[in-house]
């Protein structure tokens, strides 16, 4: 049975920013929240396939420092890569495709360091139902997605015109932290 603690840590995690939420907000501001509504679906998905995965991978990950660190780098690779694309996109409309930035909220999930979290710490070794687990953590993902998209489609024009290069800083930060991780522990 998913534990209320799971939850709430979930809650927590989902509202921190990071890499997806980035995205996400990103496909607000520039789609409209009309357009991007459908991207948070892209971020639950992902969150199926990584934290089963994940999950799936644990025992013979846990305690496997070199696993670890090359996860992490190939996160920061994909994030990098994003990042790079991002800065390269213009705002003008018809460059905006719904398609791709679901493309690109589901791939960055995949590669979300809160994935690996869930899926080796916050679901307990062996545990009961699993699947229950992962669906819960999926569908608190879309209320959670729902509201960065939100935030991304409220902000001022002036803002939103730039987010684009504001994304590609912050996946940029992102990937560099990963890869600060991949090499310190």
């Amino acid at each position: 049975m998913v534990t209320p603690s799971f939850v709430l840590a979930s809650i927590v995690i989902l509202l921190t920013p990071g890499p997806t939420n980035t995205v996400l907000a990103t496909g607000g501001a520039s789609l409209g929240l009309r357009r991007a509504a459908v991207l948070p679906l892209a971020e639950a998905m992902g969150y199926i396939v990584a934290v089963s995965g994940f999950v799936a991978a644990a025992e013979a990950v846990r305690g496997n420092a070199m696993a670890f660190a090359i996860i992490k780098l190939a996160a920061a690779g994909w994030l990098l890569y994003s990042a790079f694309r991002l800065w390269g996109l213009s705002f003008r409309a018809e460059n905006r495709s719904s398609r791709d930035a679901f493309v690109r909220v589901f791939l960055t999930t995949l590669v979300n360091p809160k994935a690996m979290l869930v899926g080796t710490i916050l679901i307990p070794p062996g545990a009961a139902q699993v699947p229950l687990w992962v669906l819960s953590y999926a569908a608190l993902s879309l209320l959670a997605g729902f509201g960065w998209v939100a935030f991304g489609a409220s902000l001022p024009f002036g803002i939103r015109r730039h987010a684009y290069k504001l994304a590609s800083l912050v996946l940029g930060g992102f990937s560099m932290a990963a890869v600060a991780s991949a090499f310190s522990g």
